[in-house]
């Protein structure tokens, strides 16, 4: 009877287990509709989100961007950077502060929330965000999918 509980409870841990990933949260990159750029790599949201590049370039076009976060604590941001380059909360404020010490280049503009980033997104033609994907509407474009 114990070895059938013990199964029993095994099996129930793996089930959650895998509703849990199941239900992973997919995070989208946006931009301004009138943004002419329609994709983006990893690379270049990363460094568009770690002041590398400053802004969007296609077909020898810049746009200068503007870079927009979700607040420092909000673990969609935490799932993003740990999914776009292996970081986590404390990496990334450690490298921010380093960067801000030598006035190099400004941070990413922090928002209180997913629909004011959606809102300021789509508000500004250099704008670029991420949200939740279950957030995305018709006043943004999608450049890039990001699975937590």
């Amino acid at each position: 009877m114990r070895a059938s509980i013990r199964l029993s409870f095994l099996w129930l841990c793996l089930a959650v287990a895998g509703l849990a990933s199941a239900q992973a949260a997919e995070i989208a990159v946006i931009v301004n509709p009138n943004n002419p750029v329609s994709a983006m790599s990893e690379r270049e949201v990363s460094d568009l989100y770690l002041g590398r590049s400053r802004s969007f370039v296609l077909d020898e076009q810049k746009i200068l961007a503007a870079v927009y976060e979700q607040p420092q604590d909000s673990a969609l941001r935490e799932s993003f950077f740990r999914a776009l380059n292996g970081m986590n909360l404390k990496q990334l404020n450690a490298y921010w502060a380093r960067l801000r010490f030598s006035g190099e280049v400004l941070p990413p503009m922090v928002l209180p929330d997913s629909r004011l980033v959606l809102d300021a997104v789509s508000r500004n033609r250099g704008g670029i965000g991420y949200i939740d994907a279950a957030l995305v509407d018709t006043s943004v474009k999608v450049v890039l999918r990001v699975r937590e």
